[in-house]
C-alpha cells in the first residue's frame, strides 16, 4: 500500500463506506428476520471477518503464505461486489417505500410502505446474486474497442499506424497468469505497431506477477512498447512496478517525450498522488508538448482522464483509464463526479481527442456490470485536418 496520507484516506474510507455498507446489510438482515443472539452474534462475526479479509490478506501477502492469501481476498473481493449490489438495489427500494410512504402520509392515508423489510431483504439478495453471476462472466469478456482517427499529422504515404491500448490490467491478487494469457492473445491478433499501458498495469504482492513479463516479452510490437505509471504502481512499490513494465519489454515514460522516427512523439506523464504534484505535472506536460516538433503526430499517456486547459489543442490524442467506467453499474455516476468525462472517445475543443477506456482488468471484486473490460485498437490514418496550437 502507499505510505503516508493517502493510506489514512483510503482507511478512512474503507472503514466509512464499506463499514457503513455492511451496517446497512446488517440493519435489513435485522428487520427481515426476528434474529436469535446467538444467529446476530454469528453473523456479526461473518461480517466483521469478511470486511476485513481484504485488508488482511493484503498485509499476509508478503509473509510467504499462499493459500490464505488467495482464499481471504478471494472471499473477500467477491463478497465486496456482492455487498455492492445488494447496497444499490436495497437503496433504491428504501426509496421508493420513502416516496410511498410520505405520499401516503400527505393524503392522509395509512403510512405502510410499499414492499415489506423481509421481501426488501430477498428481492436485494436475489438481484445482487444474478447480477453478480452476471456480472463475473462479464469481467471475463475482454471487448475489442476499435476506432479510427484521421489527421493530416499522418504522412500520406502511411497506410496506417496500429495503436493497441492496455489500461487497468491490475496484476495481483485476483488477475493471473491465465487472464493475461486471454488478454495478449487478443493484443496479438490485432497486431500493434504500438502497445501502450495507461497505468495500473500491477496491482499486488510482486510473487502475484512473477513470471508474467515473459508473457509480454512474448507480444511483437513494431514501433515499441510504452507504458505510465498509475495511482497502483505507488501503492505497489513505484521501484518494484517500474522494473517489472521494463522487464515485460515495455519503455516506461516518466514525465518525457519519445519521439518515433518524426513521424509520433509520445509523451507520458506520471500520476499524480496529490494537488502539488499534479500542478507540477500540469506545468511539466505543458512544456514537454511544447518541445514536441511541428509535424508529427501528437499522443499523450495520462493515467487520470484529465484535460489540462493548457495542453488543450497541443496533442492530437489523449489516452487515460483510471475510471473503470465505475466497474459495477450505478459506481459510474460516482466516478463522474470525480471525472466528469464519458469513457470512449471524446473530440476536444482544441481539435485534439480525449480517450477514456473502460480498463482491461478488475480492480477489487472480480465483477463488472455494464462496464465490461476491454482492449482498445486505435488506428491513425492520414488526410484529416486537425487545428494544434503550437
Amino acid at each position: 500500500m502507499e505510505s503516508g496520507g493517502n493510506v489514512y484516506r483510503f482507511l478512512i474510507f474503507y472503514f466509512a463506506a464499506y463499514g457503513g455498507a455492511h451496517l446497512y446489510f446488517y440493519s435489513k438482515l435485522k428487520k427481515g428476520f426476528q434474529l436469535s443472539r446467538r444467529a446476530a452474534l454469528t453473523i456479526s462475526i461473518y461480517l466483521l471477518i469478511i470486511f476485513l479479509s481484504p485488508l488482511i490478506a493484503r498485509n499476509l501477502d508478503s509473509s510467504g503464505l499462499e493459500i490464505l492469501p488467495e482464499l481471504l481476498s478471494s472471499a473477500g473481493y467477491l463478497w465486496m461486489g456482492l455487498l455492492f449490489l445488494f447496497v444499490t438495489a436495497a437503496a433504491f427500494i428504501d426509496t421508493i417505500n420513502c416516496i410511498v410512504s410520505t405520499t401516503r402520509s400527505l393524503s392522509k392515508k395509512t403510512k405502510r410502505t410499499l414492499i415489506s423489510p423481509r421481501s426488501l431483504l430477498v428481492a436485494s439478495a436475489v438481484y445482487a446474486t444474478l447480477i453478480g453471476i452476471y456480472g463475473y462472466f462479464e469481467a471475463k469478456n475482454i471487448r475489442t474497442e476499435h476506432l479510427a482517427i484521421k489527421s493530416s499529422r499522418i504522412p500520406p504515404g502511411v497506410t496506417r499506424v496500429r495503436i493497441v491500448q492496455l489500461s487497468d490490467v491490475h496484476i495481483g491478487q485476483i488477475v493471473r497468469e491465465a487472464r493475461i494469457k486471454d488478454i495478449l492473445e487478443k493484443v496479438e491478433a490485432a497486431g500493434p505497431d504500438i502497445l501502450v499501458s495507461t497505468g495500473d498495469l500491477v496491482d499486488g504482492h510482486q510473487r502475484h506477477f512473477r513470471g508474467i513479463e515473459k508473457l509480454f516479452l512474448e507480444v511483437r510490437s513494431k514501433l515499441g512498447k510504452y507504458a505510465i505509471m498509475g495511482n497502483h504502481e505507488y501503492y505497489v512499490g513505484i521501484e518494484k512496478s517500474i522494473a517489472f513494465t521494463k522487464e515485460s519489454g515495455f519503455k516506461v515514460l516518466q514525465d518525457e517525450n519519445f519521439e518515433l522516427g518524426g513521424l509520433i512523439s509520445i509523451t507520458g506523464i506520471d500520476d499524480s498522488r496529490n494537488s502539488v504534484e499534479r500542478t507540477a505535472h500540469a506545468v511539466m506536460e505543458k512544456k514537454l508538448l511544447q518541445a514536441v516538433p511541428n509535424g508529427v503526430f501528437r499522443i499523450l499517456l495520462k493515467h487520470r482522464p484529465i484535460v489540462e486547459k493548457d495542453s488543450e489543442g497541443r496533442f492530437d490524442l489523449q489516452l487515460s483509464g483510471h475510471t473503470h467506467k465505475g466497474q459495477i453499474f450505478p459506481f459510474n455516476f460516482l466516478t463522474w463526479l470525480s471525472f466528469p468525462v464519458k469513457t470512449g472517445l471524446t473530440n476536444l475543443a482544441g481539435g485534439g481527442h480525449l480517450y477514456v477506456s473502460r480498463g482491461t482488468g478488475v480492480w477489487g471484486p472480480p465483477i463488472r456490470f455494464l462496464a465490461p473490460p476491454e482492449i482498445t485498437i486505435i488506428d491513425l490514418m492520414p488526410e484529416a485536418t486537425i487545428n494544434i496550437k503550437n
